[in-house]
């Protein structure tokens, strides 16, 4: 069983979630992990500045950010990340099926769909989801942003 869209969606809109007792630097501010050169040396071009969403209440002591980039043409990638209290990652790793491919990319990662424009990648307690739309071919493209970002959230 997957997550359903409308499960994700929710997910997704609300990004981010932080408890202000265990958050990062990196989990306060996602374009701290996934930085402007970053998106911009693995798509190979001039990316926007970072639009940053949040942080927003998602729940008693949970917070939402999400950090947007745009490309040339209709390249847009999205970065969020959920920072789940422990009880709630069985539940999240248990939707998360199809490995192919990303093995050794944070403690568990797969694709949400086979077009491989979205990579959910989980780290402790962090789900995060990387979306990258208007590029043929992803899925090298979507594996580096993951690796960047999650290597900079130690």
């Amino acid at each position: 069983m997957r997550l359903t869209r409308a499960y994700l969606g929710i997910v997704v809109a609300l990004s981010f979630v932080v408890p202000a007792a265990r958050a990062s630097t990196a989990n306060q501010d996602p374009c701290g992990a996934l930085k402007k050169e970053d998106v911009a040396a693995v798509l190979g071009g001039t990316v926007s500045d970072p639009k940053v969403k949040g942080p927003l209440p998602a729940g008693p002591g949970s917070t939402v950010t999400s950090c947007e980039y745009s490309g040339s043409g209709s390249v847009h990638v999205t970065f969020n990340v959920t920072q789940l209290p422990a009880s709630q990652v069985p539940t999240f790793k248990a939707y998360c099926t199809d490995h192919e491919g990303l093995a050794g990319l944070g403690d568990l990662a797969c694709w949400y769909s086979k077009a491989h424009e979205e990579l959910h990648v989980f780290k402790g307690t962090a789900f995060i989801s990387i979306m990258l739309r208007g590029k043929s071919n992803p899925t090298d493209a979507i594996k580096a942003l993951a690796k960047k970002a999650v290597d900079q959230m130690k």
